[in-house]
């Protein structure tokens, strides 16, 4: 692709962007839960929240997975204060929203799913328009718990 994506169209997961020099272009995947802020389906809050849930999730959880807990006497190993902070926002995360919530909202943001798949595939055969609602709650939530965590 040489042409840059006509921004009057719903944006698909792939996109290409201008370079910042002006020189060419970039083609990357977005993911799910930007394509769903670049439809106006969330909004910016809603947004922030699902991406510092997907960072929380990647360093406090899937960072935690590859650290090695134990060190050894001349290397002390173990966790940085960052991945224990990123798990410590990624719990209290996922105890304020809560249930069948925290479902849509991971799988979307952490998973990189779209709603109507949760829907289809975990929702119980919701209507992805519930889905959508569902993950809007879910992320105006988490967006109040990282005010209050601020």
């Amino acid at each position: 692709m040489t042409e840059l994506a006509d921004p009057r169209r719903k944006p698909s997961r792939l996109t290409v962007e201008r370079l910042a020099d002006g020189f060419g272009t970039r083609t990357r995947v977005m993911s799910m839960i930007e394509v769903l802020h670049r439809r106006n389906t969330i909004n910016f809050r809603q947004y922030q929240a699902g991406v510092a849930i997907y960072q929380a999730w990647a360093l406090g959880i899937m960072g935690a997975r590859d650290a090695e807990a134990s060190g050894n006497g001349s290397d002390p190993g173990g966790y940085t204060d960052a991945q224990l902070d990123a798990a410590k926002t990624y719990r209290e995360l996922r105890d304020a929203v809560g249930g069948r919530l925290w479902n849509v909202v991971f799988a979307v943001c952490a998973e990189d799913w779209s709603p109507s798949r949760w829907a289809n595939e975990r929702g119980g055969g919701m209507d992805p328009k519930g889905a959508i609602a569902l993950l809007r709650v879910a992320l105006d939530t988490a967006a109040d718990c990282l005010g209050d965590l601020a």
